[in-house]
């Protein structure tokens, strides 16, 4: 069997996520994430049209709802922001999960909610760049997408990653930084 894409994997994750019981925000928050890079990766309308009839459905807006109420943003931004002398896993797991939020918001129709978050972790990502620089080919990839590229206002954190490389100070010259 080939490889499975990322996009392909995702939408296999959203057919999962939509065959078991969603009872919680956060569970509407995993499955929103989820079809949300789906999205932000250029599935096709069909492939998510069932989690879409389910966000849009009273159950699932009230959940979301929920979801979002119940999200403790601030201590992902100060997790962001306490990163430097981290290992370069923690600080992609880090960027990672806040990106799946800005992912299940903008998905949900609720970047607002969010929009602050970003760009404080885009603040903080600017002022202490050292953590990031490892992960500047990473950023680019993510900029290279439309739905990032064209969105700098809500997803700024990645152009400043992409940048961190220039700005840190010391050995970020031989990590990789021009990996394609």
């Amino acid at each position: 069997m080939a490889d499975m894409t990322e996009l392909e994997m995702l939408l296999e994750q959203v057919d999962e996520l939509l065959g078991e019981p969603l009872i919680d925000g956060e569970d509407a928050l995993e499955l929103a994430a989820v079809a949300g890079l789906a999205a932000r990766l250029g599935a096709p309308a069909e492939a998510l049209a069932d989690a879409v009839a389910w966000r849009d459905s009273e159950d699932g807006q009230e959940l979301i709802t929920q979801g979002f109420e119940e999200l403790e943003l601030g201590e992902l931004v100060e997790w962001i922001d306490n990163l430097m002398g981290s290992e370069e896993d923690e600080v992609e797991e880090a960027l990672s999960d806040f990106d799946d939020l800005v992912a299940a918001a903008v998905w949900c129709g609720r970047s607002g909610q969010v929009a602050q978050a970003a760009r404080e972790v885009e603040a903080s990502i600017q002022s202490v760049p050292d953590p990031f620089a490892p992960l500047a080919w990473l950023a680019e990839q993510m900029i290279a997408l439309e739905a990032v590229g064209t969105r700098r206002d809500l997803y700024g954190y990645w152009f400043a990653v992409a940048d961190a490389a220039q700005w840190a100070d010391g050995d970020g010259e031989d990590d990789d930084a021009d990996r394609d």
